[in-house]
């Protein structure tokens, strides 16, 4: 039942406020307090419209439509006996019409629906991807070098096939009852995750890269203001079938619901590099993080658009190993129809070696360039209901003042993924 047509039914069209008045506010002081609580309640501040309709009412309290919007406040507050409460009094008034009564009854079933609810719920998603794909060179692995840890030169191409696997689980705890967050109802969540990231090519595994990830933290969420979140994650990195590294991270980020699909991110990452070879240790070191984003919805919300950058700066216990990077990015989608989309996504990385490349003896600089092209379709009937289909091929290039550490690599990949509830 949409409480918003059994509001409409009172107090339509004109000055809501007429007849006597307290001496406080007049008839147009009060209007202009109903305005604002209307659009300060639409906007998320669920607590501070409460206040302005309270006032309202100790001015004028026979106004049904004030008392109406004042109990759809309390009901998204979660503070179900004073929505209730509001609701009878309407219902009690004999100027009420009858055919308002029925619609405030029916209403009534879901609020006392959604106050049977348990005070906090767990809920768990799962994640599954599985596809082939086919690596140009798959001895070059994007990013700061990685591409040399096996030891062989990235100019030493190696193509192979191979399998594209994705696994995951997701855990949140939610509370029902809204926290007050400056007068904006702002919802709590704990979010975890365990997941598995694995690419498993044909020709050797040497080259074969997994990623054991999990994450936990806090989120906090005003809907059409903000959201925040804090997570703790780690990822065990392994190459060729043995462990490579061990990164943990804090990662905080906030994004600003600008309205009308419009959103800024402001993301941050602190994390430790911890190497497991011998031949590796200079590369441990920490890695700090600070980026931003914005995002949009354009051409009828069938075009979203997305373009930021992110600067780290990595400290190794080996200089040669210790960068600058300015990041980048750039990407878009469009619909096809309502179930397929294409996208692109353009990353650009430009690397500033802080000292001497322990194998070339040179201070580095690079820039490394990714563009992604990519195809998804949802399947909504027949044995692929609610698959998605994903086609994609991207191409790296990675320029650098020492010739060892230039590369090229072209990715085609192919998969279907789906989540689970």
């Amino acid at each position: 039942m949409n409480i918003n047509a059994i509001i409409c039914t009172i107090g339509l069209g004109g000055i809501l406020f007429s007849g006597q008045l307290h001496a406080e506010l007049s008839a147009e002081d009060l209007q202009s307090m109903f305005d604002r609580a209307i659009l300060t309640r639409e906007s998320g501040k669920t607590f501070e419209a409460i206040e302005l309709f309270e006032t309202i009412l100790s001015n004028q309290p026979t106004l049904n439509r004030v008392r109406l919007e004042l109990a759809v406040a309390y009901h998204q507050a979660t503070r179900y006996e004073d929505a209730l409460h509001e609701f009878k009094l309407v219902l009690d008034d004999p100027s009420t019409p009858e055919n308002v009564k029925l619609s405030i009854l029916a209403y009534l079933g879901q609020l006392t629906s959604d106050e049977l609810e348990p005070a906090a719920r767990h809920s768990f998603s799962y994640y599954t991807k599985a596809g082939l794909l086919h690596n140009s060179n798959i001895n070059a692995t994007p990013g700061a070098g990685l591409s040399t840890i096996a030891g062989i030169s990235t100019a030493d191409k190696i193509s192979s096939t191979g399998a594209d696997i994705n696994l995951s689980v997701s855990h949140r705890y939610n509370l029902k009852s809204p926290l007050n967050v400056q007068g904006a109802a702002t919802y709590f969540e704990w979010q975890s995750q365990l997941g598995l990231a694995s690419n498993l090519y044909s020709k050797t595994s040497d080259y074969d890269y997994t990623v054991l990830s999990l994450s936990t933290g806090p989120a906090f969420i005003a809907p059409g203001r903000w959201r925040a979140s804090v997570s703790l994650r780690a990822d065990q990195i392994l190459l060729g079938g043995s462990t490579l590294a061990l990164f943990s991270s804090i990662n905080p980020a906030i994004t600003f619901d600008f309205g009308h699909y419009r959103n800024l991110t402001i993301e941050s990452a602190y994390t430790h590099h911890s190497y497991d070879k011998l031949a590796d240790l200079g590369r441990d070191g920490n890695e700090t993080m600070i980026g931003a984003g914005y995002n949009t919805l354009v051409n009828a919300n069938n075009t979203g658009l997305e373009a930021g950058f992110r600067l780290r700066q990595n400290d190794a216990q080996d200089t040669g190993y210790a960068y600058d990077d300015t990041e980048l990015y750039f990407s878009g989608f469009t619909a096809l129809s309502e179930q397929a989309v294409i996208y692109l996504r353009v990353n650009r990385h430009a690397y500033d070696y802080e000292g001497l490349d322990p194998i070339v003896s040179i201070q580095r600089d690079e820039i490394e360039i990714l563009y992604a092209l990519g195809y998804n379709r949802d399947f909504q009937q027949g044995v692929l209901k609610n698959w998605t289909f994903n086609l994609e091929f991207s191409a790296t290039s990675n320029n650098s003042n020492a010739a060892e550490y230039e590369y090229d690599r072209n990715l085609f990949s192919t998969s279907l993924s789906r989540y689970f509830q």
